[in-house]
């Protein structure tokens, strides 16, 4: 292709890229009020930018909670719930001879060690794609500038540094490998060049064995260690960790359907940048 058709050529590209974007947010926006999050109206998230860059205090602790994706929270604090009630119920006069004023107090690092992981796991995923989430889901904070990368990057390497730290300290040398094994995988999933999220298994393989086994597997081991009763895999636990193992699996799957549009812009626009760098 000649140097001349060069103008043309990224014109084309320019117009192609352009008109997905007003599409997509087109769809973006009548999708935005659906969504269980949080704030999306559009108006909302301006607003929620402006009293960030003003220094608001209140502001940033509110983008941080967006960052930490609330509703994986929700999911992590209830499995743990589940996990240490089977394990109690498990083990005949743990609940009557349990020492409470140990228990509590490790049972909440526990809770923030697992906190911190998930901050880490779905911060680093929130940094990495930005640019599609910009399409995608507008509403996360590193995407809408509420946060910005710095701050998501010091939040990220923040609660990846103390959560492990933490593990180490208070529970068994296994629970740190699993939690460390956890986080790791958690980072690849996002990461280049692995990035296992580019392909259906490996995506569905890490997601299901994060949420899937590692947590219910953690926090029932964790219970059984703090109440001091040798370890015994209940049938009842191994139910629950192979059913949302495979739910986790199906959410692998389909959690990133909303997404196609996003990505279709995104590929589209890497290949008019290849091609125009040939043409010029």
């Amino acid at each position: 292709m000649s140097r001349s058709a060069a103008p043309s050529f990224l014109r084309t590209r320019n117009s192609i890229i352009t008109n997905s974007k007003i599409q997509n947010s087109k769809n973006s926006k009548g999708c935005l009020q659906m969504s269980v999050e949080g704030d999306f109206d559009p108006e909302a998230i301006s607003k929620a930018k402006e009293a960030v860059d003003s220094g608001l205090i209140t502001a940033k602790l509110k983008a941080l909670y967006k960052f930490s994706r609330p509703h994986t929270i929700r999911g992590s604090i209830l499995a743990s719930i589940a996990g240490t009630i089977r394990a109690l119920v498990d083990t005949p006069g743990a609940i009557s001879n349990a020492q409470w004023g140990v228990m509590l107090p490790r049972a909440f690092i526990g809770m923030i060690s697992l906190l911190f992981g998930n901050v880490f796991i779905v911060g680093i995923n929130q940094i990495y794609d930005k640019e599609i989430d910009e399409m995608n889901k507008p509403f996360l904070p590193v995407a809408s500038g509420e946060m910005t990368k710095k701050a998501a990057w010091i939040s990220v390497l923040s609660t990846g540094v103390i959560g492990p730290i933490l593990v180490k300290n208070f529970f068994p040398p296994l629970l740190f490998q699993l939690y460390c094994f956890g986080l790791f995988l958690g980072g690849i999933y996002s990461v280049p060049p692995i990035r296992t999220k580019k392909n259906p298994l490996l995506a569905g393989l890490t997601i299901a064995t994060v949420r899937g086994f590692l947590l219910n597997f953690g926090v029932y081991y964790a219970v059984k260690d703090a109440i001091g009763a040798p370890f015994a895999w209940s049938p009842k636990v191994a139910f629950i960790a192979r059913f949302m193992t495979a739910f986790a699996t199906v959410i692998a799957v389909t959690k990133d359907l909303p997404d196609v549009e996003g990505d279709k812009v995104r590929v589209t626009s890497q290949l008019w940048e290849f091609l125009g760098k040939e043409v010029l």
